[in-house]
């Protein structure tokens, strides 16, 4: 790179870190079945389907938080004396928003209690992780800038003033960082759930001129 504002500069990359508490979780769970004939196997799926989505719409969740895409049917066959027609397997994928936490064990024991035979965890996540977003840019500004006084400092020369900033390919959604577990009472052994902070990542590039 050459720049005009600059005759010598050195560059370096540098992430930054920060936490933002969860406020909502996203649970993925299904509903499937298999049968010989094809109506009564889709139909056992829509009905578990529709009793899964009444138990959530009982604990206060919305439509608006609920989606629920058409049933999806697939023939099952026997290859082991050619291509023989066995049944039948339906399925429901969907998903629920839980913006009170402390739902989300409860809406978790609800789904299998009600009818779905796969749930595959909630994905916790902050509506506005904005401000996470900028303290993370904010401290990898500063790690980069420590980072060139060393160089700077190690090549005996000065450290100037930034020439340049770029942010990094997004490092995408914020992550789990520390686990609280927190229990729902709906009889039997109540599932735990997970309600810790998550990490926002963020990475530059920057260049500082150099005397």
């Amino acid at each position: 790179m050459t720049d005009p504002e600059a005759s010598r500069w050195i560059s370096v990359v540098a992430s930054g870190e920060a936490s933002v508490a969860p406020d909502l979780a996203v649970v993925s769970f299904a509903v499937s079945g298999s049968g010989k004939e094809l109506a009564a196997t889709r139909d056992d799926v829509n009905r578990r389907s529709s009793a899964v989505l009444a138990a959530l719409r009982a604990l206060g969740i919305g439509d608006a938080d609920l989606n629920a895409p058409d049933l999806a049917v697939s023939p099952e066959y026997d290859y082991r004396k050619g291509q023989r027609l066995i049944g039948y397997r339906a399925g429901r994928q969907m998903t629920v928003r839980v913006r009170d936490l402390d739902l989300l064990g409860h809406v978790q024991d609800a789904l299998t209690a009600s009818g779905a035979n796969e749930v595959h965890g909630a994905r916790m996540e902050a509506s506005d992780p904005s401000a996470a977003e900028h303290e993370a840019l904010a401290a990898a500004m500063s790690a980069a800038r420590a980072k060139a006084e060393v160089l700077a400092a190690a090549a005996g020369t000065a450290l100037g003033g930034v020439v340049r900033i770029e942010e990094e390919a997004d490092l995408g959604p914020p992550m789990p960082k520390m686990a609280m577990m927190q229990a729902a009472d709906m009889g039997g052994v109540p599932t735990e759930t997970v309600t810790g902070d998550l990490t926002v990542s963020r990475r530059i590039r920057a260049w500082f001129a150099i005397e």
